[in-house]
């Protein structure tokens, strides 16, 4: 399946008709045998802290797009290596990024993660 041809869609769980950050989030991992929660802010408190030299594909990448400087998660990526990240994004759909993109680093929170991955 083409993951970047999945339009957005808020609370999206199927990609077939369109899926959020978590949701996408949530069925990449699912696909591994792992089940991460729902939404991003439970997914970011059921993972652990990495430091930004430590991260591997796959491991997941956490936001705060409401409130920039602040830990309140509300978007999570999937680290694909090299600087970027793959992401349902509101305006874009399931879509590839930077991290040191001064739009998403101003708002990065953390980089964590899941237990069995």
């Amino acid at each position: 399946m083409d993951y970047l041809a999945i339009p957005y869609l808020w609370g999206g769980q199927n990609p077939e008709t369109g899926l959020d950050c978590s949701g996408f989030v949530q069925m990449i991992y699912k696909k591994e045998g792992l089940n991460l929660p729902r939404v991003s802010r439970d997914q970011f408190r059921s993972t652990k802290y990495l430091k930004f030299n430590q991260v591997l594909p796959g491991d997941l990448i956490f936001f705060a797009m409401k409130s920039p400087g602040t830990a309140k998660v509300d978007h999570v990526g999937v680290y694909v290596g090299k600087g970027y990240f793959v992401h349902a994004s509101f305006s874009k759909g399931i879509h590839i990024d930077r991290i040191n993109n001064q739009y998403y680093y101003k708002r990065l929170v953390g980089i964590r993660k899941y237990k069995g991955f």
